[in-house]
């Protein structure tokens, strides 16, 4: 899989409309990683997995980093600088590395498929996650 290269320090909100959530990680996570709320620990917030189907359920993208323990704040939706060079128009989706992002076409059978946004820029996610209830066919 190839997923996108993320500079941390390059990833913030894409505009003034961006939703942000603060939560409680349960995992050491940095800007721009795809995270899940573990509902079997305290509802903390972890690195999102397409290999495992409750870790699949993104819900959002990390905007801070921190440890577990550490609270921070993740972007569930609008437009979000991932920190990396996108293709405008592909959409982009939890990958097998936990925490990654990598395009939709490279998801293999058996992979769940949580889509996080579309590419509007050669920056810019417009993120709505949805999906990834099945796996890929």
């Amino acid at each position: 899989m190839a997923d996108i290269t993320v500079t941390a320090a390059s990833v913030k909100p894409g505009e003034q409309g961006t939703k942000l959530t603060r939560v409680l990680y349960g995992d050491t996570i940095t800007q721009g990683k795809s995270v899940y709320k573990d509902a079997t620990d305290s509802n903390k917030y972890k690195l999102a997995d397409a290999d495992v189907a409750a870790s699949a359920l993104a819900e959002g993208v990390a905007m801070t980093p921190g440890i577990s323990g550490d609270y921070g704040f993740i972007a569930t939706e609008g437009l979000v600088n991932m920190g990396a060079t996108l293709v405008v128009g592909q959409t982009y989706c939890v990958s097998t590395t936990a925490g990654g992002v990598c395009p939709l076409s490279d998801l293999a059978s058996g992979d769940y498929v949580r889509i996080l946004g579309q590419a509007t820029t050669a920056a810019l996610l417009d993120l709505f996650p949805c999906g990834g209830e099945t796996a890929k066919a």
